[in-house]
């Protein structure tokens, strides 16, 4: 059943790490680091989960989505390359430990992501989002703090 996979840790980011480019790699590994559910069971839900996003978050996951695009366009006006860099980390029992970071960018990057992991660890999962149209978004965005 492809949903119970999407919504189980047994597809784990590192068995399949191939799928994602680099920087992308540390944000699979914290999901499923600390996650109830697989980092793919985020790749296309609501109107932020996933690449891009606009219009009104639909849920608590979305909204986590919505707060981690943010963290991302702030470590890119600070110069980083969100999706590209990688940075040192480890997960232990479920926690997340960022570091040790060489510079300001790993550092940002690993506290983005750490908190989008922490943050969808709490989250109830709606199937009517996954795959969520994004005709069905609306134009207009929440502006990030």
């Amino acid at each position: 059943n492809p949903v119970k996979l999407l919504q189980s840790r047994s597809f784990s980011a590192t068995r399949r790490s191939h799928v994602y480019k680099r920087g992308l790699l540390e944000l699979a590994g914290t999901l499923d680091c600390v996650g109830p559910r697989s980092p793919m069971a985020y790749m296309n839900y609501g109107c932020y989960c996933g690449l891009g996003g606009h219009g009104e978050p639909r849920d608590a996951i979305d909204w986590c989505c919505y707060y981690h695009d943010c963290c991302y366009s702030q470590a890119q006006d600070a110069g980083c390359s969100p999706k590209l860099d990688r940075y040192p980390w480890k997960c232990m029992d479920h926690r997340i430990l960022c570091g040790p970071a060489e510079n300001k960018c790993q550092e940002l990057l690993c506290r983005c992501d750490e908190t989008l992991a922490y943050c969808l660890a709490d989250t109830e999962y709606h199937l009517k989002y996954l795959f969520f149209p994004s005709v069905l978004c609306e134009k207009d965005s929440p502006k990030c703090n």
